[in-house]
């Protein structure tokens, strides 16, 4: 069970499986105290890059041109909506990510990543312009952005061709996890890491838009499946100093994921650090209870590689599917336990169907590719429902407390009738 240490702060407590009973004899996300607190919560961001300053009245402008009666929500979700139809393309044009897809398509994705992140510099704009800024924005976005890497990993599959592969999920487990990480960081530190130095988000986000609308126009195919040792940049620095050979074979798609995930290792090392030294840590001496919370998402990071080869590299989509939905309830569940400042158990059980379905179809010699499939899909179906039940409960009771509308802005005139 879980035992607190503080009445309203409940981040520092410690539960390894059962969290405190929420509102409505435990029908709610959210406890009773936990609504009071995501009424009180304040948001704090990370510092500004040169490139968030220098793009900050062109989002300004642009927001201006949406009518007042836009829902900051709603921005949000039109960027979301970006992302959804970037992966729908793509998985109509290559099911298992593994397949040169046309070059119009490449550049629909880089776009729409463009769109998307566009749209999520507009929506906090929009809230303070209507002056209906609230602690749900802080939900629906990053909410959103959790969601959303699933389109990015499936974009950046349309043109290095990862699909079929272990690098793909790699790709996928890894960057969710890293951004988990954020989250977890923001549970204890209160402030959410947008950057490095000058290097943040926004660089990211618009970098790999606009370098995925850049390969819509080279050969994708002949460029990212050549060895390292023949891309003429690598073979003039071989001349001065020699290139191992395990380096020089790599084909550069893998290459370039190999810096990808060394990039991540820097985040992730970055965010245990600031943890771990952070006075609210410290005081409280909660370094293990803050470690086991990574357990969870560590499990589901290497749970998909325990997959049989021929399902692993020919369902790649129905793993990715359903790992990533999961990873994103677990990830909104933080970023919610964050401003509520509820105890986030160390084992989330939600995550058991997933596991043990992975179990079932890695030891289970009768299970045929199709069976395991169907198992996959059952499992996404699932965890659909789970995303939306818990997330729509989260949402009533946040808009009941603050008495908001999800996505329309209330008139006054209806809260003051309220009142009275």
């Amino acid at each position: 069970m879980c035992k607190s240490s503080s009445s309203e702060d409940k981040t520092t407590a410690h539960a390894w499986v059962f969290e405190d009973e929420t509102a409505d004899t435990g029908k709610g996300a959210l406890t009773t105290n936990g609504i009071e607190n995501i009424a009180n919560h304040k948001y704090k961001s990370g510092h500004y890059t040169y490139l968030d300053n220098f793009l900050n009245p062109f989002w300004t402008y642009i927001t201006d041109l949406l009518p007042m009666t836009v829902a900051p929500n709603m921005v949000t979700t039109m960027g979301g909506f970006q992302c959804f139809i970037s992966y729908c393309v793509l998985w109509y044009h290559s099911p298992n990510m593994d397949q040169v897809v046309p070059d119009w398509v490449v550049l629909l994705s880089g776009l729409c990543t463009v769109g998307y992140y566009t749209f999520d510099c507009m929506d906090g704009k929009q809230a303070r312009r209507t002056g209906t800024s609230s602690p749900l924005g802080q939900l629906f976005d990053h909410g959103f952005d959790c969601l959303c890497l699933m389109s990015h990993v499936s974009a950046t599959s349309g043109y290095v061709m990862i699909g079929g592969s272990n690098w793909y999920l790699a790709m996928q487990t890894s960057l969710q996890f890293s951004f988990f990480m954020a989250q977890w960081e923001e549970y204890y530190t209160e402030i959410l890491p947008h950057a490095m130095g000058n290097f943040g988000v926004t660089e990211v986000n618009y970098g790999i838009g606009l370098f995925t609308a850049f390969n819509a126009f080279i050969e994708r195919e002949q460029f990212w499946l050549s060895k390292v040792k023949d891309v003429f940049i690598f073979e003039q620095f071989a001349k001065y100093v020699p290139i191992p050979e395990l380096l020089g074979n790599l084909e550069l798609r893998h290459f370039a994921l190999c810096g990808w995930f060394a990039s991540l290792a820097i985040l992730i090392s970055g965010s245990l650090l600031r943890v771990f030294t952070h006075e609210n840590v410290k005081k409280n001496g909660i370094h293990l209870s803050a470690l086991s919370k990574l357990c969870t998402p560590i499990l589901i990071s290497i749970a998909p590689f325990c997959l049989p080869s021929n399902i692993l590299f020919n369902r790649t989509r129905s793993v990715s599917i359903a790992t990533g939905l999961l990873f994103t309830l677990l990830t909104k569940k933080m970023i919610v336990f964050s401003m509520a400042k509820m105890t986030y158990a160390a084992v989330q059980t939600t995550a058991l169907p997933l596991l043990m379905g992975f179990l079932w179809i890695r030891f289970d010699k009768n299970i045929t590719e199709e069976g395991a499939t169907l198992l996959l899909s059952m499992l996404s179906v699932y965890y659909v429902y789970q995303l939306l039940s818990w997330v729509s409960k989260a949402i009533n009771q946040i808009c009941k407390k603050l008495d908001i509308y999800c996505f329309s802005i209330k008139a006054k005139s209806d809260s003051t009738k309220k009142a009275n």
